[in-house]
């Protein structure tokens, strides 16, 4: 299953059955009744199974705790993953951002954005931290900013290419220089994980 949610004590639902489902066939016994409730039990045999996969047995499931159990690994396409178009004035900056690499899943992009007031722009995202890279301009209107970044459950280090494109034709190194103040974006998620068979 692809987009898999952090589980803890507590939790209830569909998910956390599935939790339980998926412990019981790794186990190949039943280790925690499938009730849909993420109790006192469950916490005992994720703790169980995270040690045995030489994760910090915090009983919280997370993405790497997922990957261990259903052995389910994720890429990012070969498309841009998130995109934007902000007016500035006269002046129309569109923004794609795409990544590279493997991950185990979750919605790590929830609240991605992007400071253009910043050089080399600046992104803030919970749960992943973004490196500034190289900017290369790729055509009069085009800047392409490369770097890498850490993201929850990725299998790696993730490289990312923000594309700035500025409209009508001007350097968009000129175009972040005028900014006097923050320009902060919000990167709505265009794309995500695919399985990877």
């Amino acid at each position: 299953m692809a987009g898999e949610p952090v589980l803890r004590a507590g939790d209830d639902g569909e998910w956390v059955r599935y939790l339980q489902q998926s412990l019981n066939h790794h186990y190949q016994q039943q280790v925690s009744a499938e009730t849909g409730e993420f109790d006192a039990a469950l916490d005992g045999a994720v703790r169980h199974f995270q040690a045995q996969q030489d994760i910090e047995p915090t009983g919280v499931v997370d993405a790497l705790t997922w990957q261990a159990l259903t052995g389910v690994v994720h890429h990012w396409p070969d498309e841009p993953v998130a995109t934007a178009e902000v007016a500035a004035g006269d002046v129309v900056v569109r923004l794609a951002l795409t990544l590279t690499g493997e991950a185990v899943g979750g919605d790590v992009l929830a609240d991605l954005a992007v400071d253009l007031g910043t050089d080399p722009p600046t992104f803030t995202c919970t749960g992943a931290t973004f490196l500034p890279g190289t900017a290369t301009l790729t055509d009069p209107a085009t800047v392409e900013f490369t770097g890498s970044c850490a993201l929850a459950g990725a299998a790696d280090t993730t490289g990312y290419a923000l594309t700035v494109t500025v409209d009508p034709a001007m350097s968009p190194t000129e175009w972040l220089a005028a900014q006097t103040q923050p320009c902060t974006v919000a990167l709505p998620v265009v794309a995500g994980l695919e399985e990877v068979a």
